[in-house]
C-alpha cells in the first residue's frame, strides 16, 4: 500500500510582497506610468505563483484540478496580453524613435 502524501507547507511566494523577482515588493503608491507598470507586473507574478501553487496541491492531491486549471489558463492569458502589450510598446517605441525631425 502507497503511504498518504504529506500535507504541502505554505508557500512564501503566495503571500503579498514575495516573490523571487523582487518586483511584488516595489509596488509603487504613486499613480505615475512605472508605478502603474510595476503594479501590473506584480499582479501578474502573483496570479503565476497563485497558479503554481494550486498545481501543486492538485498534484498532491490536496486542491481540486478545475480551480487549479481555471488558475493556470488565468496565468496563460494574463501572461499573453502582457507580451502582446510589450510588443505594442516596443513597436510604437521603434516608431517614434525612427520619426524624421
Amino acid at each position: 500500500m502507497i503511504p498518504p502524501i504529506a500535507p504541502l507547507p505554505a508557500s512564501p511566494a503566495t503571500t503579498p510582497g514575495g516573490g523571487a523577482s523582487g518586483v511584488g515588493g516595489t509596488t509603487g503608491t504613486g499613480s505615475g506610468f512605472a508605478a502603474q507598470i510595476t503594479n501590473a507586473l506584480g499582479h501578474l507574478q502573483q496570479t503565476q505563483a497563485t497558479a503554481s501553487s494550486l498545481e501543486a496541491h492538485a498534484a498532491a492531491g490536496q486542491g481540486s484540478v478545475t480551480s487549479a486549471m481555471v488558475a493556470a489558463t488565468e496565468a496563460s492569458l494574463e501572461t499573453q496580453v502582457t507580451v502582446a502589450l510589450t510588443n505594442k510598446a516596443i513597436t510604437a517605441f521603434t516608431d517614434v524613435m525612427n520619426l524624421q525631425i
